[in-house]
């Protein structure tokens, strides 16, 4: 199976790191279910102060048939509307293309 990787950069407000912080330290069992389902096979965030960076590695194919289900599911949507209260929306989310990738 192809696998993709995309990469993601936001800012959480000061306040919130904390917060965002310990909801990642115990992420919603049905949640990853989702995301197992929707093909995700690894999900790295990574905090440097207030800025976020978001690793996500897929199967392209699981994710093309599943990623509109996973949109519409109820427990992602709980999911992302929480996050949204803990970015800083002054910060518009940024994207990037992955040129190289290694593994040993």
């Amino acid at each position: 199976m192809t696998k993709h990787r995309t990469l993601s950069l936001r800012r959480l407000k000061p306040d919130c790191v904390q917060a965002y912080i310990d909801f990642h330290q115990q992420v919603w069992p049905e949640l990853l279910e989702a995301y197992r389902q929707a093909g995700f096979t690894r999900i790295d965030c990574c905090l440097n102060g207030c800025d976020l960076v978001v690793c996500i590695e897929y199967e392209v194919d699981v994710y093309n048939k599943m990623k509109d289900a996973l949109i519409r599911n109820p427990v992602e949507i709980r999911w992302q509307a929480l996050m949204e209260t803990l970015r800083d929306t002054s910060v518009e989310q940024q994207f990037f293309e992955e040129v190289f990738h290694w593994e040993s």
